[in-house]
């Protein structure tokens, strides 16, 4: 019976092998490691998606609902009617925040400027609309909704703490403030709002501003170090066309 012949590779050979192989072979060890690899990315992957709708239910429970008036819960961009080459601007301003939104290096902040019934709102929503549907949490709330349930949060037989609303505003993906000239000027209440912004612009998140007021007069309202924070990284979006309720144009 013949004995088997062991071959003998020759080293150049082998060497031209495993420099145009495209995977090396795994060694039992090896795939061992890399399951374990795999299976702690898909558990990080699974806890990072619960953690998300955590957070999302926490906001819901929290703050009861988006903030998004019923007239604009179905609002986008696109169905913002668009009359004046000022709007134009301002929609095309929306759609930039809106694409570069959490991305590193964009924008964080947008203030919208003007007199009533411009679509200061109906902006703010779309952009709230679309955030929310894409599984973030975006918020519109008053500045004096936010005081009052600080207040709330004080009773003693509340379930929540000053804190807690704080932080809730704080961490959504998005807020958008409207009316902040409106908000109770108490020096308690104020500190309330400075709060929530101060902890958003620490965390690099980002905040809408809707203001009756001009700019000026609204960085006057803040304070100058809020102010400063809010404004360092920020669109402005003036509008100061006529009202849409009651002036209605012929859309261009």
């Amino acid at each position: 019976m013949n004995k088997p012949v062991l071959l003998t590779v020759p080293r150049g050979m082998l060497a031209k092998v495993k420099a145009h192989a495209k995977h090396s072979a795994f060694t039992p060890d090896d795939y061992l490691a890399f399951q374990q690899r795999e299976a702690k990315a898909d558990y990080q992957r699974q806890q990072a998606q619960l953690a998300a709708e955590r957070h999302q239910r926490d906001v819901k429970n929290l703050l009861e609902r988006s903030g998004v008036q019923d007239i604009y819960l179905s609002a986008t961009l696109e169905s913002y009617q668009v009359y004046r080459p000022e709007q134009k601007a301002a929609i095309s301003t929306c759609r930039e925040y809106l694409q570069s939104f959490g991305q590193h290096g964009a924008v964080k902040n947008m203030v919208f400027c003007g007199s009533t019934g411009t679509g200061k709102n109906h902006m703010a929503s779309a952009i709230c609309n679309a955030l929310n549907a894409s599984g973030k949490s975006a918020v519109v709330a008053t500045a004096f909704e936010i005081q009052m349930k600080a207040r709330a949060a004080r009773r003693h037989d509340s379930r929540l703490t000053e804190e807690k609303v704080i932080a809730s505003f704080a961490n959504v993906d998005l807020l958008v403030l409207d009316e902040i000239e409106l908000g109770s000027t108490q020096d308690n209440d104020c500190k309330i709002v400075n709060a929530v912004i101060d902890q958003r612009v620490t965390q690099g998140k980002g905040s809408i501003v809707l203001t009756n007021m001009k700019i000026d007069e609204l960085a006057n309202h803040m304070g100058e170090r809020i102010a400063d924070r809010l404004l360092s990284s920020f669109y402005l979006v003036e509008c100061y066309w006529p009202s849409y309720r009651t002036n209605k144009p012929v859309a261009v």
